[in-house]
């Protein structure tokens, strides 16, 4: 072989390589497990370009439609013009107590001893708001707090005091919210209810849960199906940083992604709670 084309054949076969590499990074579609590895969620978060979004744990089965249930009860104003007493649970078809027979019990998950509720509050007469735990059953109190309403529409939270013994891994427990109608009695109180479990982290989520910066947190808490943890994370962002636009962004999408279906409330203003002194 002469030199001239030993030459010509190696400049050739670094040209189909070339072609072969731009050809694959290309048309190559990398697979990803669910859920994604923790590093890879991370580095996306950190910059930015990646939504925070919640999967449904395949364990837990697939999310059920969302929204209330029932009638809407005798102290809501503006009926026609806003969503109803709704609880912030992922599609899960939780609601009125009212129809409780069309309610699964679909719990939610959180990995804290003590975790938050959310809900939304309509436009209401009613000026206070009780909400209590329960086991699975709903014949054992295990909490109960009584809160002063918003005046205006918007999402509360009620958080469990560090005093209270943590939830149990493993059990579920029942949990409701209610809006004292003081004119339509007991039996008028309009309530949503829904179910929660405590459970061990998934261990790559473990090994990152105090390694993470807030945001970061609230992605791999998304992506594992943590819920709670996932809302309480982010809430507490929004409040810090109310003039944060990508945060707001962030709240919204996930309330309107397919797996959450809570589009009717994305908008609502986050309101701190108040207890009522008994």
């Amino acid at each position: 072989m002469t030199k001239t084309t030993y030459s010509l054949l190696l400049a050739t076969t670094s040209l189909v390589c070339s072609f072969s590499l731009v050809s694959f990074s290309r048309y190559a579609t990398p697979v990803l497990a669910e859920p994604q590895p923790v590093n890879s969620l991370v580095n996306n978060v950190v910059s930015r370009s990646l939504a925070v979004g919640f999967s449904s744990p395949p364990t837990e089965g697939e999310p059920k439609e969302s929204g209330t249930l029932g009638t809407r009860g005798g102290c809501l104003t503006d009926e026609s013009l806003s969503p109803s007493l709704t609880p912030l649970t992922p599609g899960t078809g939780q609601g009125l107590m009212e129809n409780q027979e069309t309610v699964d019990e679909h719990p939610t998950l959180t990995v804290s001893e003590h975790p938050s509720f959310f809900v939304y509050v309509p436009k209401t007469s009613a000026t206070t708001g009780e909400f209590i735990l329960t086991n699975q059953q709903g014949t054992e109190e295990i909490y109960y707090i009584s809160v002063a309403l918003p005046e205006t529409p918007g999402i509360i939270s009620v958080k469990l005091p560090t005093n209270l013994d943590p939830l149990e891994i493993g059990p579920v427990y029942q949990w409701s919210f209610s809006l004292q109608c003081n004119n339509a009695g007991a039996a008028g109180n309009l309530t949503v209810i829904g179910w929660i479990k405590r459970t061990e982290p998934n261990p790559a989520l473990k090994k990152d849960l105090d390694k993470v910066k807030p945001l970061e947190l609230a992605a791999l808490y998304g992506n594992y199906g943590v819920w709670h943890d996932l809302l309480a994370t982010l809430v507490d962002l929004r409040l810090s940083h109310p003039e944060d636009a990508n945060l707001a962004m962030m709240w919204e999408n996930l309330l309107q992604s397919e797996s959450v279906k809570l589009e009717a409330i994305s908008q609502a203003p986050l309101i701190e709670s108040t207890p009522v002194e008994n």
